[in-house]
């Protein structure tokens, strides 16, 4: 049950949607879920392992903010290969790029990550040229390399004492003692005994070792306290150095810009990064270029046939519409000619019997214009 419902789900990615599809066409269904996932899950760990390279956080952390890019990549890829087939150069050409777009994308992050090393030793070694030339830096190695003279100088003081005592002690024994071939022959008479020569050597020596003495002490009475302020401007120069690289721009973009430039230097480098850059554009782009090689499925059959259903009821939709358009359309024409015909009866009516009554009273003002004379005329009765 639950490898059938794998395979289904699988078959779902793949763009697989019609139950009638054959065992061959839902193989090639569960092919393309398979790439699809591989695509989604390849790119989820590999967006996780580039942020968390560049971030402090803990990849466990990121892995639920990651899996978005993941799922974005995974659902853009599905789309590229379960669109509408078309032979159309455009459409063609715009599938293609965004996959190439994603692909390189997903591949540059997988550069950055699989080049890590490098990156970090560029990073560290920018950081170290910074933090040489920081104020602060420059003035804590400054103080420090002042103590470390200083404390040089003592103790060349002290060998040097030293060496002057070892000399004098060499020319003492050589007066006594002139037979030795190590005596240096200028610097002693060559007479064996005690001698003018062998006191003044003596007292030499002795004035040698009381300076010796002398510039021991001093060292050991200044030495412990240059030695506390050795490590203490040692700590401070640590801490500025630390500071100034802290400051570094260690994000994903400055990772990305070192990956660039050790890849843009180094040959297998560059190859290796066009490589996982070929290879994540093919893993994009594979599931469509397998549909395409895979022809035409019962459900792309399908499909079109319920499009040409669709488009022929839409259109037979339409014209419908439109002819009842053109019967509404018509019918108010003919009640608007109806309605002006009526009102123009209706008008001439009015006409006539405004007319006529016109007339009516002409010939009523006219009659009692001819009746006014006779009566004026008419004889009075006594």
């Amino acid at each position: 049950m639950g490898q059938r419902r794998i395979g289904t789900v699988l078959v779902w990615l793949g763009g697989g949607q019609d139950e009638s599809a054959t065992a061959s066409e839902r193989a090639g269904y569960q092919l393309g879920g398979v790439l699809l996932a591989l695509a989604g899950v390849l790119t989820w760990l590999v967006a996780t392992a580039a942020v968390a390279a560049s971030t402090s956080v803990a990849p466990a952390v990121l892995l639920p903010f990651t899996v978005v890019f993941g799922v974005i990549v995974a659902a853009v890829a599905r789309a590229l290969a379960t669109g509408p087939r078309t032979s159309r150069a455009q459409a063609v050409v715009g599938r293609a790029t965004v996959a190439v777009f994603l692909g390189v994308l997903v591949g540059e992050l997988a550069a950055v990550s699989l080049f890590s090393g490098a990156v970090d030793r560029s990073l560290d070694a920018a950081a170290d040229r910074r933090a040489a030339a920081t104020p602060a830096v420059v003035q804590a190695d400054r103080t420090l390399n002042q103590l470390k003279t200083n404390r040089t100088h003592l103790d060349d003081a002290v060998n040097d004492a030293r060496g002057y005592v070892d000399r004098m002690l060499v020319i003492a024994r050589c007066e006594a003692n002139p037979g030795s071939t190590l005596c240096p022959r200028e610097k002693v008479t060559g007479v064996p005994g005690d001698g003018p020569e062998t006191m003044t050597a003596n007292q030499r020596l002795a004035a040698a070792q009381a300076a010796l003495d002398t510039t021991v002490g001093a060292r050991d009475r200044t030495a412990p306290g240059l030695d506390a302020d050795i490590r203490k401007a040692d700590g401070l120069l640590a801490d500025a150095r630390t500071r100034a690289r802290a400051d570094v721009d260690r994000s994903l973009g400055a990772r990305w810009s070192a990956m660039h430039d050790y890849t843009a230097g180094h040959a297998g480098a560059m190859l290796s990064r066009a490589a996982t850059d070929l290879f994540f554009v093919l893993l994009v782009a594979l599931p469509w270029i397998l549909r395409q090689w895979r022809g035409e499925t019962q459900q792309d059959r399908s499909e079109r046939a319920r499009a040409r259903r669709h488009r022929a009821e839409s259109e037979a939709d339409t014209a419908i519409a439109v002819k009842q358009a053109q019967v509404r359309a018509d019918t108010e024409t003919l009640w608007a000619e109806q309605h002006l015909e009526r009102e123009k009866m209706a008008a001439a009516a009015r006409t006539a019997i405004e007319r006529d009554e016109l007339r009516r009273r002409v010939g009523a003002a006219v009659a009692a214009q001819a009746d006014a004379p006779a009566a004026l005329s008419a004889p009075e009765r006594p």
